[in-house]
């Protein structure tokens, strides 16, 4: 891995960083660029189209007062290697924002899949069910779906990525009828890259759905910069530690907020089963509750990295599910 990117922000934290107008300003930028016309890049291959979307809006991000939510090269570019690597066909987002992370991850499907069908022609298909590949991404945001959804297009990978707005809580609970996605389908990989605090809630929705299970690869954004205790605690506690969080009951309250560890503890921290805040759900999970699947086996390791615009050590934890203890 290389050293830390340039640093173009100041820590964000505590400051308005996003929802000012910066991610329709942003969707008019790229819309405007010469070189991403359909003339300029009918030519090209996928991922050189799609690579020069990713650059620009890079680029903007970098412009006084338009720092980008985004993973950012460092994360992104391990995320893209474990997908050739793993070739998973149905990848889940949590958290489309302006589709940085969607145009990434989304761009290896058709070469990893070529046969396989997309989202775009999911509701006439009548190919079977494990014929389908694509990316299905949550937002709760109109807007920034819309800005993600121009910028796919832009990159050419608008029927590839299906982008389902709603809080994310309430979408998973329902996403199977929304998709016509039968059991025992589940998705191969999901990124988590939405609201910090559900994380854990949402992974527990997912859990008891079925949506993941053995075999699916979790990679969870941020879990340094801002860190996010309550998720690691579940992904890396035991079935029985679990179920003896789970036999506490829930929580009315919001807990104490757990700090982060020293940056040398983060691989060996919270092991010792899940933490008070995996028992209290936030109100943004809009009256969803789950105790997901306690059963379920994880094997975790981090994947370091910075923010791409201030430099700050982060990293991305993957966790793939093994199996179950029943």
């Amino acid at each position: 891995m290389t050293g830390p990117p340039p640093k173009y922000h100041e820590p964000v934290q505590g400051t308005v960083f996003h929802g000012d107008g910066r991610e329709e300003e942003l969707l008019q930028h790229l819309q405007s660029l010469p070189e991403l016309s359909s003339e300029s890049t009918a030519d090209l291959s996928l991922s050189d189209r799609s690579q020069r979307v990713l650059d620009a809006i890079h680029e903007f991000g970098k412009r006084e007062n338009r720092y980008l939510m985004s993973v950012g090269e460092t994360k992104g570019r391990q995320v893209e290697e474990l997908i050739r690597e793993k070739k998973p066909k149905l990848i889940l987002e949590l958290g489309s924002y302006v589709g940085y992370s969607a145009i990434s991850f989304s761009r290896h499907l058709p070469e990893l899949h070529p046969n396989s069908i997309y989202p775009a022609d999911w509701p006439t298909s009548n190919h079977p069910e494990d014929d389908r590949a694509g990316y299905v991404s949550l937002e709760k945001s109109e807007v920034y779906g819309g800005t993600a959804e121009g910028a796919l297009k832009l990159a050419g990978l608008d029927r590839n990525v299906k982008i389902v707005i709603g809080g994310s809580s309430s979408s998973l609970r329902h996403l199977r009828k929304t998709l016509n996605m039968p059991r025992p389908m589940k998705f191969d990989m999901v990124f988590l890259d939405h609201l910090k605090p559900l994380y854990t809630i949402d992974l527990k929705v997912m859990e008891e759905e079925g949506l993941v299970g053995p075999g699916t690869i979790l990679v969870a954004d941020n879990v340094v910069k801002p860190g996010n205790p309550a998720y690691l605690s579940w992904v890396r506690a035991t079935p029985e530690q679990k179920r003896h969080s789970l036999s506490l009951g829930p929580l009315k309250t919001q807990p104490a907020p757990t700090p982060n560890p020293s940056d040398a503890d983060w691989q060996i921290a919270f092991r010792d089963g899940p933490i008070d805040e995996t028992r209290w759900v936030p109100a943004e999970a809009e009256g969803i509750t789950a105790q997901g699947d306690p059963g379920l086996l994880y094997s975790s390791h981090m994947l370091d990295g910075w923010d791409p615009y201030t430099g700050e050590k982060d990293a991305c934890e993957v966790s793939t599910c093994t199996g179950r203890e029943d």
